[in-house]
């Protein structure tokens, strides 16, 4: 057991009540995962601890990972390794900007980062640039872009596990945020799981549900419904409708939401409330995946705009 970061589990399942789900009769409820540690927070604690804990029983010189330049994955990874005194790595999509706050915070930890262009990024551990750059190290272990692997799946559905023994009602339904499916994937692998689950992409994709069923082996694919309709124009994009969204689900319930994952899962789950999708008395819980650090990427990106 990785004993050497200070997290808070089982991570809080509370009620929550808006405006809204109070007119539609929804018992709503959130389990804050994004509580879990302030740097490594939400579903990338979940899918780094059984990472780290191997990490920490072999011979492994460098942690080396993937990531785009605002990854909460690589900034979590970053964190994590630094508490454990762990060297780690990052393999960077694209240019560096050494202004980009999370980047900023990952080189103060010691991550050593490696830019490469967009192309290689694609191919991963096949392309050249790859190599080379692995090459440098002994024994590295490599951590999937995103965190999502096996020992991922693993720490992921523990969270079942504390939802079965929380005190709430067995939800008709988990909502949360997915990117690459892991968070989800790993929900499904739960032999304890009695909840339908809706997965809402924060990117466009039309083959998000077949990687989750992939990664699952087909496990309890009957209850699984992924939307793809509130990406907001794809990854990490935005308008303006979302941003105020967040900022009067903040001022409501005083729960801080991103612009990347959960403020779109949230306004997804919100909308559909909105619409009549769930019969009163429906019992949902939302599961907030973390990645609040994005917001300062958000707020550095803006002031760029402005300037």
């Amino acid at each position: 057991m990785v004993s050497h970061l200070d997290v808070n589990l089982p991570s809080p399942v509370y009620p929550i009540e808006t405006t809204l789900t109070v007119a539609k009769g929804i018992n709503l409820y959130i389990k804050r995962d994004d509580l879990i540690h302030p740097l490594v927070s939400g579903n990338k604690w979940r899918k780094l601890k059984y990472n780290l804990e191997k990490i920490k029983v072999t011979n492994c010189d460098c942690a080396i990972t993937f990531g785009g330049a605002f990854s909460n994955h690589i900034h979590a990874t970053a964190a994590a390794c630094f508490a454990l005194n762990i060297p780690s790595a990052a393999i960077i999509r694209g240019e560096i900007d050494l202004n980009n706050p999370t980047l900023k915070y990952c080189i103060s930890t010691g991550m050593k980062l490696y830019p490469i262009s967009r192309t290689a990024y694609q191919l991963k551990e096949n392309a050249p640039e790859v190599q080379y750059i692995l090459s440098k190290y002994q024994n590295p272990i490599i951590i999937p872009e995103g965190g999502t692997n096996e020992l991922a799946l693993r720490g992921v559905a523990e969270i079942i596990d504390e939802v079965v023994v929380a005190n709430m009602p067995v939800p008709d339904i988990i909502v949360l945020a997915a990117g690459t499916g892991g968070t989800t994937a790993g929900l499904m692998s739960s032999s304890s799981l009695l909840s339908k689950i809706i997965a809402i992409s924060s990117l466009k994709s039309d083959y998000l549900y077949d990687e989750i069923i992939k990664l699952t082996k087909g496990k309890n694919k009957d209850k699984l419904t992924v939307l793809t309709d509130y990406h907001f124009g794809g990854y990490a994009k935005w308008d303006q409708s979302l941003l105020d969204f967040i900022t009067s689900f903040e001022k409501e319930t005083d729960i801080a939401l991103d612009h990347v994952y959960n403020g779109k899962a949230m306004y997804a789950l919100m909308d559909m409330i909105a619409n009549g999708k769930f019969a009163p008395k429906t019992t949902i819980l939302y599961l907030h995946t973390g990645g609040i650090q994005g917001k300062n990427g958000l707020e550095y990106m803006l002031q760029k705009k402005r300037r």
